[in-house]
């Protein structure tokens, strides 16, 4: 994400939002303060709500690719620093594979492959 190599990234093709844990903001030196539209209202697959504290755009970077993410920030995702739904899957045009734990897109330079691993893990930053 930007320059900060970010770990546990969870894939959740069941997710319509793409979110981000605020330790991920905090360590790499910025302020929440700056966050815009807080207190938008998420709701969770078991009817749980939380409350965002805001929303921020972050590149993510995976393989060769590079987009801009709109990604709401919550308190806390445990495990999971990111999350990326199906939002990041739109925009990537990739294809999650749930029995293989993997998601496939197409670069210029072919297909790419990441999958549920530390080093597919580290590939998305």
């Amino acid at each position: 994400m930007g320059d900060f190599d970010v770990r546990r990234i969870l894939v959740d093709p069941g997710s319509s939002t793409d979110l981000l844990q605020a330790s991920v903001i905090s360590h790499r030196g910025c302020d929440l303060s700056g966050l815009e539209n807080p207190g938008r209202i998420l709701s969770g697959f078991n009817g749980a709500a939380t409350t965002s504290l805001g929303d921020i755009v972050l590149p993510i970077q995976a393989g060769s690719v590079t987009f801009n993410v709109q990604f709401f920030v919550v308190q806390d995702l445990s495990p999971f620093n990111v999350i990326l739904g199906c939002t990041w899957l739109h925009y990537m045009k990739a294809i999650p594979f749930t029995y293989h734990q993997m998601v496939s897109f197409l670069t210029e330079d072919g297909q790419i492959d990441l999958y549920d691993s530390q080093l597919a893990a580290r590939q998305c930053y």
